[in-house]
């Protein structure tokens, strides 16, 4: 008599490949194929926002668009292959950091200078408004072949994460070995604060810790608890000196192929994409900071004075910045901060 058990299995199995064959049927019956790219893993703003994409915009084209998420590298293994997958017309999204582009388009740093935002709203006010649309532009006129869609949140925001030292000032830093993006101005912000840059891939961070090659980072609390970076660093500074944006693109070759209608909901897609993102980091932030705290570590958030002194230590980067880029996108953000306070409409 054959085993109930081996029959159970065998039915399962059966039943699986019939849905499998039923997803991929229906995505190889799709008029369109959207596919997203990165290399955050699932616990991550990013796939959290890519989800809220994909249900927005197959909800509102079913059969005509499908949708398609590759986390954790799984479609290209590094920034330089995604973005050359996104010229190339391979593939339809990918995000990146401010860090990620500068390589590719050095203005767009104006966004990572530290203490530009004094909040989470007026972070989202700018880059909700126009001048982001005004940066694509001018990177798509690059010839650069990648449209900038929306500007989400990946992390929180950046603040120090120290090893051995408690931050309560800018001296404090002196001599500090610190870990930043391959970003020029991120390296030149350590600088300016009296400590020495080391960057470094993210993936490398936890065994340079471990070795004592650093003495700290600039990441957010998600990403030291996250990343388990907790289990080497003791002291937090919570100076939120930069929102941590991620910015998502289309492949512009993939785009000139959709029709207005699925434009409009693809781009109204990557509105509830942004939303996501930011929420998920916002709700990620107060469990990582109990978490370290349980965890023995000590957190000190940044007073205002404390705030304006790192700031002012950071003003020649807008000098470094404009010796390089201009002042366009200096004058262009200082409106657009100032009228998000104020609760203007942005120019």
């Amino acid at each position: 008599m054959t085993n109930p058990v081996v029959l159970r299995v065998l039915l399962a199995l059966i039943v699986a490949g019939c849905i499998a064959g039923i997803v991929n049927s229906r995505s190889e019956r799709a008029e369109f194929t959207i596919r997203i790219a990165f290399l955050a893993s699932k616990d991550d703003e990013d796939y959290f926002g890519a989800m809220a994409f994909k249900r927005y915009v197959e909800e509102r084209l079913p059969g005509r668009v499908s949708v398609q998420v590759f986390p954790s590298g799984q479609y290209c293994g590094s920034e330089r292959e995604c973005i050359e997958a996104l010229q190339s017309g391979t593939l339809e999204m990918h995000q990146t950091t401010i860090g990620g582009l500068a390589g590719l388009y050095g203005p767009a740093q104006a966004l990572d200078l530290p203490y530009l935002f004094p909040s989470d709203a007026v972070a989202e006010c700018v880059l909700d408004g126009p001048i982001v649309r005004e940066m694509g532009d001018s990177i798509l006129a690059q010839g650069l072949g990648l449209k900038l869609m929306a500007i989400g949140n990946t992390g929180g925001w950046r603040s120090f994460a120290m090893r051995d030292v408690r931050i309560r000032g800018v001296a404090d830093l002196a001599g500090r070995r610190i870990r930043t993006l391959p970003s020029a101005m991120e390296q030149q912000m350590v600088r300016e604060l009296g400590a020495s840059p080391m960057p470094l891939p993210f993936s490398e961070l936890y065994s340079a810790l471990n070795a004592g090659l650093l003495d700290g980072t600039k990441n957010s609390i998600q990403d030291v608890v996250g990343q388990k970076l907790h289990d080497h660093i003791r002291y937090l500074f919570v100076d939120r000196h930069s929102y941590m944006t991620a910015m998502w693109w289309y492949s512009d070759k993939r785009w000139q192929v959709l029709p207005p209608d699925v434009q409009a909901v693809v781009g109204q897609g990557f509105r509830a994409l942004a939303i996501e993102t930011r929420a998920a980091a916002a709700r990620r932030e107060a469990p990582a900071l109990e978490e370290f705290r349980r965890r023995g570590g000590t957190v000190d958030i940044a007073t205002d004075a404390q705030r304006a002194e790192f700031k002012a230590a950071t003003l020649p980067l807008r000098d470094w910045y404009a010796e390089r880029y201009g002042t366009t996108w200096l004058t262009r953000l200082d409106q657009a901060v100032a009228a998000c306070e104020a609760g203007r409409p942005q120019a």
